[in-house]
């Protein structure tokens, strides 16, 4: 395996700008993935993320449409906004453009995304760009544009489906089934997930043509430790127990992580009602509201987030003091994703799981499925501790 973009034989401008962005040396993802297809084929990657899978499927489709002269498009299809525009910046930062910037320059691939919740309009203009395109995309948006006749998906000859995990979840299923239905049957294909469910070995066998399979493992990572307990209480309890849970702490950045959009709503609008400052994340809301929320949330001017999985997937906000999941999730993978978000550069965290007496067996479940020990909590040990400045003015600590 070449230890060098170069010496993979990309081309000259694209390794420059991959190194002032600070691509020097490849990742094991870019080693192997990068001259598969550079030489056409179909690639199957499974790899968690911070292994520089982006970049390893930017670089070879880059290459790819700015050796041709033909103008043919690249489909890269994501679960959700954010991703869209977290890759969108890294195609631009591989061509040596601003990566927050949406214009079109001439004589360079367009990028351009494509996603719910914005105005199409704007969309749409973008892709009247002269020239091969890059179209980064969510499946309901790019089915919606298909419908209207504005794109057609026999011109993607270069297909990218990144989070297939999610991308093949029962919440874009069907939407994502149907775009590769749609796809041109002579193309180069790629898949990128951070696992590899046995539910999606027949999507696969249609999806991919003898693709080279690469499995890359976590790499380590300096991660403090957390704390993991359950706390048993009914549904009905919960609110009062959050209730004196942010009464001790109400600074202190949580996320809590809920099943549906509307619970995220409903949870959040009650929460500030309890003078805590909280927000919801979830798929329903517009792209600057979500920005805005996970900004508002990173700078400590509202310490509580109410998220859905989806929301979530990819935050990294530093600091995270505790994770609550509302509900004990389905996956042990879910589980270790949620608490993911707190512990994080060698500091302390604590997650905490709310469970019914019902849901025992499902917490054994994450247990065993995410190997890691959870302990069952009093309420007192399920609380924050009080410190000094509570003990002192105990009143003002318990006032709601």
């Amino acid at each position: 395996m070449s230890n060098s973009f170069e010496a993979m034989g990309l081309l000259p401008s694209l390794c420059t700008h991959a190194a002032k962005a600070g691509l020097t040396t490849p990742t094991p993802i870019q080693q192997q993935a990068i001259p598969a297809s550079l030489a056409d084929k179909d690639v199957l990657a499974v790899a968690p993320t911070g292994t520089g899978k982006t970049a390893a499927y930017v670089l070879p489709l880059l290459q790819h449409l700015m050796s041709t002269r033909r103008a043919h498009d690249a489909l890269v299809l994501v679960p959700t906004r954010e991703l869209a525009l977290q890759t969108a910046g890294v195609f631009r930062t591989c061509l040596g453009q601003d990566p927050k910037s949406n214009r079109q320059k001439a004589g360079t691939p367009g990028i351009i995304t494509l996603y719910g919740g914005v105005d199409r309009e704007n969309q749409i203009a973008n892709l009247a760009h002269d020239g091969p395109r890059v179209l980064i995309a969510t499946p309901g948006r790019l089915l919606d544009l298909v419908h209207t006749g504005e794109i057609d998906l026999f011109t993607c000859t270069r297909v990218v489906l990144d989070e297939g995990d999610r991308l093949f979840a029962p919440e874009f299923f069907e939407e994502s089934a149907t775009v590769v239905e749609g796809l041109p049957p002579v193309r180069q294909t790629s898949l990128f997930s951070a696992t590899l469910p046995k539910t999606l070995t027949p999507i696969l066998q249609k999806l991919l043509r003898k693709p080279v399979e690469i499995h890359i493992e976590k790499p380590t990572e300096k991660r403090g430790l957390i704390r993991q307990g359950a706390f048993f209480l009914e549904p009905a309890q919960r609110l009062p127990f959050l209730k004196l849970f942010f009464n001790r702490d109400r600074k202190s950045r949580t996320i809590i992580f809920v099943k549906t959009k509307a619970d995220a709503d409903q949870l959040a609008a009650t929460l500030k009602k309890l003078r805590v400052g909280a927000a919801p994340l979830h798929g329903d809301l517009t792209q600057t509201q979500r920005t805005a929320t996970v900004a508002s949330f990173a700078e400590g001017r509202m310490p509580v987030l109410v998220a859905t999985d989806i929301a979530a997937r990819g935050l990294d906000v530093p600091d995270v003091r505790t994770v609550i999941n509302f509900d004990p999730p389905d996956q042990a993978e879910t589980y270790l994703h949620r608490i993911g978000r707190t512990g994080r550069n060698g500091k302390t965290g604590t997650a905490l799981t709310f469970c019914s007496m019902s849901d025992r067996q499902k917490l054994r479940q994450i247990e065993v499925g995410a190997a890691v020990k959870i302990r069952i909590l009093s309420e007192e040990q399920a609380l924050p501790p009080v410190d000094q400045a509570e003990q002192k003015h105990p009143k003002a600590a318990r006032r709601p």
